[in-house]
């Protein structure tokens, strides 16, 4: 690497050290796949201009035992934790870039797990999960796009292959969706309206009042972060949360700490619906 891009990496690994980030790669953008372009379009932008992807993992999990919220949703919504983030980053990489930068979590215009893979952050499960070395599989991908060439961002010229994991079976053989020949658990929880007797049975079955971590749990590659208590270091993460929801807890949140919540974009309703499923004697 030359003097110039390491201190470009090195500038790169100070903003994110701020945030207690210590996973992120650079890839040239025409290495990722761009499914979404519009995504891009609507940021004033058109794809032919991004040149750079920088990829990050931003580690959720906590060990606060079983409960009845996927380990995701437990702290605040992390579309907020992101909002914030990137307001943070995107006008220091800018002003001192002089290029521009386009942050993006969740919905993304690239196929974000295979980038992340080729960026040497981790392999890809059969539940289609990036599972990192350090932090498993609880982590949310986000990346920077940027007009600026990936070299100026510290990309050394090269970048590797998709890994995977070894196919071992485990995350299939736990899943309610294959053991039950039934739809995902995850996507029934987050389902509107009412269920019919076989839902509400195979929701109370698995005692999930918001989405499924059963693969991630059952994954080996998993199993040193879940033995080992190997924890966020985000503080957003770390507090505030509920790992065990319950009617009351629900009916007592109003509108704004409610929209706070990860699980919050479908409705009380939902989540009502669920917990009386939940706590039917």
């Amino acid at each position: 690497m030359k003097n110039n891009e390491k201190e470009e990496a090195d500038m790169l690994k100070r903003l994110f050290d701020e945030e207690k980030i210590t996973a992120f790669g650079v890839l040239p953008f025409a290495a990722c796949r761009c499914r979404r372009p519009d995504l891009i379009e609507r940021r004033g932008l058109s794809a032919d201009t991004i040149r750079s992807a920088i990829l990050f993992l931003i580690p959720y999990y906590v060990k606060d035992g079983e409960g009845n919220i996927s380990l995701y949703a437990r702290s605040g919504d992390y579309h907020a934790y992101s909002d914030a983030l990137f307001s943070g980053l995107i006008p220091r990489l800018e002003a001192h870039f002089g290029e521009r930068f386009l942050g993006y979590a969740d919905k993304s215009p690239i196929e974000e797990n295979v980038a992340a893979s080729m960026a040497g952050l981790g392999r890809l499960g059969d539940n289609y999960m990036l599972i990192n070395e350090t932090y498993g599989s609880f982590v949310f991908i986000g990346e920077i796009l940027s007009t600026a060439a990936p070299e100026a961002l510290g990309y050394d010229g090269t970048y590797g292959e998709v890994q995977y994991c070894m196919h071992c079976g485990a995350c299939k053989r736990a899943c309610p969706m294959v053991i039950e020949g039934m739809a995902c658990l995850s996507a029934l929880t987050q389902k509107k309206g009412a269920l019919t007797d076989e839902e509400r049975a195979y929701l109370k079955k698995y005692g999930s009042a918001w989405g499924c971590d059963l693969c991630q749990l059952a994954c080996p590659l998993n199993r040193a972060v879940l033995d080992e208590g190997r924890e966020t270091p985000i503080d957003f993460f770390r507090k505030d949360r509920i790992a065990r929801l319950t009617s009351a807890r629900l009916a007592e949140m109003d509108g704004a700490e409610f929209k706070r919540r990860a699980f919050s974009w479908r409705g009380k309703a939902t989540l009502a619906r669920n917990l009386e499923i939940l706590e039917e004697t």
